[in-house]
């Protein structure tokens, strides 16, 4: 009873910290809001983006991928990058534990 109230606790803590994390098996993924873009960059067959502010998983180098198939993804980025604005809401996810690469599965701009 103890380990569910301390469970249920944390997940409110996570809630009002504005950051949800949700995981299957190894893969676990995580929503973030309000970050400023500080880097883009391109490299072989992906793009690679980095925030002014941390990122709540440790994601290998400091930046979550985008492959080239999600160019969208990559174009909001670079649209908030060029414009100034917040990323609203950013969706990451993490497949093989800390310190291993992060992926960008959503991003949302708003005024």
């Amino acid at each position: 009873m103890k380990t569910q109230h301390f469970l249920g606790a944390a997940a409110l803590a996570l809630t009002l910290c504005g950051v949800a994390i949700t995981s299957s098996a190894q893969n676990q993924s995580v929503d973030e809001y309000q970050k400023t873009v500080r880097q883009l960059g391109a490299q072989a067959d992906y793009f690679y983006v980095s925030f002014n502010e941390p990122f709540t998983f440790n994601c290998a180098y400091g930046v979550a991928y985008i492959s080239a198939n999600r160019k969208g993804l990559y174009a909001q980025l670079l649209a908030a990058k060029l414009s100034g604005k917040r990323i609203a809401r950013l969706n990451y996810s993490q497949s093989n534990g800390p310190g291993t690469t992060c992926n960008v599965e959503l991003v949302e701009i708003t005024d």
